[in-house]
């Protein structure tokens, strides 16, 4: 009895003493953050930094806006992307495919005119010092997966004189409530900037800190659609300008049913060799194959599986660049790929967001595995369903809804746009960048 006394009398102590740090450590975040941001409000130039590990044109408006404006200086820092069996973190160096994609990556962004810098030196494979060399006031991750950064460049390993800002990548679908809400990135960022309400809403249910962070500002990945000016983005398509009907194929990278896997939306496994083959037999139908950026080292999910190794892949992707009809695309400025296709054809999670935007048909393919939030559900429903293993019900997709033309989801996918992504023209590049303006200089 004493000893249970004692117990219980301990984890009453512990709990108390529990809520007391975490009161005290949100009071010192407070006014570390007052701090800085009264510090930053005293500065002539605001140094910026965006960190990215693949090509996107994601942040294109905001940083054009941030760099038109002489009270920020921006630079874009490009870190090399890291894979499950390739860790230059741990001095492995840099393969030449993946030099060649990483040295391609740089001049893409360098192209657009960005201040952009190297964080990896090949010459003596190390990294760049973010902190002594670029001096940051305030640094924006797209990503919240700490695994792909160097350990130098994650969050709690550098300095709290630092604003921290996150902007996701893609839109939040799937059912991962702890690392779409409380990973380190969200607990410690000064601002996360998401792109719709229910996004806020979502924060607020599983966020540790109940969304206090969060600002609803639309998602600046879709502002060239908003703003009609994804034609400046590149046209991939071998026969642009035909009336043959175009259809994008955009597969995940999740393949297999390793438990261990926490997202399992690929069915690239079962339906790989039908889609190479349909295409290469109706030259009729133009095709545009986007993998997701992961998809080439699927077979580190598979190692067994021989087909997916990464030499075998790379031939796959041949394969299809080879064929008349056909474009391989891997690069992240898609808007234009998505507004002049006519459907598309996926297993990916953000896409099922992103392509509403262009008001045409889709596809998605389901196997058991898939586990969507309360947005993604949504999201779905404008979506026509097929299971990925029956290559018979894709056929009929393309039959029934490309070919006849019978698209009876077209007013569901208007009424879930325009109830949950229709901002009525507002650039979410223009909000957050008025909202810096506004918070972090003393002009207004």
């Amino acid at each position: 009895m004493n000893f249970l006394k004692k117990f219980l009398l301990g984890s009453t102590y512990a709990k108390k003493a529990k809520s007391k740090y975490n009161t005290l450590s949100k009071k010192l975040d407070y006014i570390t953050t007052q701090n800085n941001l009264e510090a930053i409000r005293n500065k002539k130039k605001i140094n910026i930094i965006f960190v990215f590990y693949f090509r996107t044109s994601g942040m294109d408006s905001l940083i054009d806006l941030l760099n038109r404006d002489d009270s920020f200086n921006v630079t874009v820092l490009l870190i090399p992307f890291k894979t499950l069996t390739f860790n230059v973190y741990k001095n492995d160096k840099l393969h030449e495919s993946q030099l060649e994609e990483y040295n391609d990556n740089y001049d893409y962004f360098k192209n657009k005119g960005f201040n952009t810098i190297k964080a990896y030196n090949e010459n003596n494979n190390s990294l760049l010092d973010i902190e002594l060399e670029l001096m940051p006031d305030i640094i924006f991750y797209m990503s919240p997966w700490e695994g792909i950064l160097p350990p130098e460049y994650r969050i709690h390993n550098l300095p709290q004189n630092i604003l921290y800002c996150y902007i996701p990548y893609s839109m939040y679908l799937s059912k991962l409530k702890n690392d779409q809400f409380n990973r380190s990135l969200q607990k410690k960022a000064w601002k996360i900037f998401v792109q719709t309400p229910l996004h806020k809403q979502l924060a607020i249910k599983y966020s540790n800190n109940k969304g206090s962070n969060v600002l609803v500002t639309g998602y600046p990945k879709m502002d060239p659609l908003i703003e009609n000016t994804e034609d400046t983005m590149p046209k991939v398509w071998k026969n642009q300008d035909s009336d043959k009907i175009k259809i994008i194929w955009a597969p995940h990278y999740s393949i297999g049913t390793d438990k261990d896997v926490k997202l399992a939306f690929s069915t690239f496994e079962h339906n790989y060799k039908f889609f190479y083959d349909y295409a290469k037999n109706h030259p009729e139908i133009e095709w545009v194959f986007k993998p997701h950026p992961k998809l080439i080292y699927a077979g580190e999910r598979m190692p067994n599986n021989k087909n997916f190794k990464l030499e075998n892949l790379k031939e796959y992707y041949e394969k299809w660049n080879e064929l008349p009809n056909a474009t391989v695309y891997e690069r992240g400025d898609y808007l234009n790929v998505f507004k002049s296709s006519d459907a598309m054809i996926t297993d990916s999670i953000s896409f099922l967001a992103e392509y509403l935007y262009a008001d045409h048909p889709g596809l998605l393919l389901t196997r058991p595995e898939q586990e969507f939030n309360e947005f993604g559900e949504i999201i779905k429903e404008g979506w026509y369903k097929v299971n990925g293993k029956d290559l018979n019900g894709i056929e009929k997709f393309i039959n029934d809804v490309l070919i006849e033309g019978k698209d009876h989801l077209k007013s569901k996918r208007k009424d879930i746009y325009n109830s949950y992504l229709n901002r009525n023209g507002v650039s979410a590049s223009q909000t957050i960048y008025k909202y810096l303006k506004k918070t972090l200089t003393n002009e207004n």
